[in-house]
């Protein structure tokens, strides 16, 4: 059931799963200001809407071939300053993504280049065509990475991976980045959203409470030592532990019984 439409992004709904589908494949679909007002708006309304417990992002043929260069220039020629307020505003999209609350999936098909690679990494869970085509491509055109890129990619496939993908430009599919651990799961290309619809509905079926909670965990005790992660692990599973789920489902294991959570 379509909720919205718009011209670069239009937002469906699966149940309780919501997706962002971007809808200039022809176009492959090109990461330009208007493309990110567009993304961040959807992920704050997605956020707001508790009937909504997960997300998928797709691009359908490709899922975005990167940063629109052409239209950036008009920012580019005003200089230094322009150009990175510019980059600044472009990285909105990947804030939104990578704090967006709930479970975000990304779902590759085609072309994930540059910042549309980026916006995929910047998602909880990727799933890849075998045949996607996934590209640092920055190298290839002088620049170097943006978007999160340097980071996003690191933390799932390491430094020596990340460095390798930056500096050669290399292009490389969805198998391959499976095997590189850029991407969680491989599948055919007509499965991609069939499998991500899956995920989302298997995450969604949890407590969203216990959910959000421990991906905002796993997101800040990547950026943390040991010690740190015993610490926010200690503080937010002190609040779960006394919300209303976990009880429930304690009860529920000591009278042998399915629980029922309030938010389902």
């Amino acid at each position: 059931m379509e909720a919205e439409l718009s011209e670069l992004i239009r937002f469906e709904r699966e149940g309780s799963v919501g997706i962002l589908r971007f809808i200039q494949p022809k176009k492959r679909n090109p990461y330009s200001i208007a493309f990110v007002e567009e993304l961040v708006a959807h992920l704050r309304e997605a956020e707001r809407d508790d009937t909504i417990r997960a997300v998928i992002m797709t691009g359908g043929e490709h899922f975005s071939s990167g940063g629109d260069l052409v239209g950036f220039q008009a920012e580019i020629v005003k200089g230094a300053r322009a150009t990175s307020e510019m980059v600044d505003r472009v990285h909105d999209g990947g804030r939104a993504a990578y704090h967006f609350r709930k479970p975000l999936i990304s779902a590759v098909c085609g072309v994930a280049f540059g910042a549309g690679l980026s916006l995929a990494l910047s998602a909880d869970v990727v799933v890849a065509a075998e045949d996607a085509r996934l590209c640092e491509v920055f190298a290839r055109v002088g620049g170097c990475p943006d978007t999160g890129s340097s980071w996003l990619l690191q933390q799932r496939a390491g430094a020596g991976v990340a460095r390798m993908l930056v500096l050669t430009g290399r292009e490389i599919d969805g198998r391959t980045a499976k095997d590189l651990r850029v991407v969680e799961e491989c599948v055919p290309a007509e499965q991609v959203e069939d499998r991500a619809l899956e995920i989302a509905r298997e995450i969604g079926q949890h407590p969203m409470f216990g959910v959000q909670t421990a991906k905002r965990v796993m997101r800040a005790t990547a950026e943390c030592s040991y010690l740190e992660a015993l610490d926010i692990e200690r503080d937010s599973q002190s609040v779960l532990l006394c919300a209303h789920d976990f009880p429930e489902a304690m009860k529920a294991f000591s009278e042998k019984r399915k629980p029922e959570f309030n938010d389902q």
